[in-house]
């Protein structure tokens, strides 16, 4: 009787560790989908941050006015040649300025070709690749709104060619034929193209003191300050 008394006790004990073990189970599962919960919520709070206006976050495509601390040319400038600007216009969101007039922005030359003889202009392309905001750097990716071109010379070539014109029919007016002054005009016409076409190209600046636009082309995020 003893005997069997003990072997039911000894039995009556060993369903308890599977019960455990399906418990330790659940409970795992249990907390496995609660911190995957946790995370989808988390995902859609940050979703919803970025997707509202907020301060600090300047949105792809916002506009800021600079303009640099000296000259660059396509003349001595080459390429990842870096240079630096300041902001000229405060930048707003929600009334509050989240980039303010003399913040820093550096760029940087990608892009340049000298300008040749026969009328050919040079070239000059830049990027900008970071603003300083409170001590504090932040990465862009901006670009000039206006591309960098060399101011026009058409008037210098409309004058060569007007000069030609008068100095052929001067001297085409001296000769005993009456299509005299026709001809020469013709051929100073000729004259002053020519010179026209040999002249050396002009060089593309952006001065010190011009004022111009940037755009970025990504987000870009801001250091949370007291706005």
């Amino acid at each position: 009787m003893a005997r069997t008394l003990l072997n039911r006790k000894a039995g009556s004990g060993e369903p308890r560790a599977p019960n455990l073990q399906k418990r330790c189970y659940r409970f795992g599962q249990f907390g496995k989908g609660l911190v995957l919960s946790l995370l989808i919520f988390a995902n859609s709070v940050v979703l919803f941050g970025q997707s509202e206006d907020t301060i600090y976050r300047l949105p792809a495509g916002t506009r800021i006015s600079v303009e640099l601390d000296a000259e660059i040319n396509s003349h001595v400038s080459s390429v990842n040649d870096t240079f630096l600007a300041r902001v000229t216009r405060p930048v707003r969101i929600r009334e509050a300025v989240v980039v303010p007039i003399g913040s820093i922005v550096e760029g940087r030359v990608v892009s340049v070709e000298r300008a040749a003889a026969a009328n050919h202009n040079g070239s000059l392309e830049v990027v900008f690749e970071s603003i300083k905001l409170s001590e504090q750097v932040r990465r862009i990716d901006a670009v000039k709104v206006s591309p960098a071109a060399p101011r026009s010379s058409s008037l210098f070539r409309a004058m060569a060619i007007g000069i030609g014109i008068v100095a052929g029919a001067v001297i085409g007016s001296a000769s005993n034929t009456g299509k005299g002054p026709v001809i020469g005009a013709a051929a100073g016409a000729g004259v002053g193209t020519s010179i026209a076409l040999l002249k050396k190209g002009k060089d593309v600046r952006i001065r010190k003191s011009d004022e111009f636009e940037i755009e970025l082309k990504r987000d870009v995020t801001l250091p949370v300050l007291d706005y």
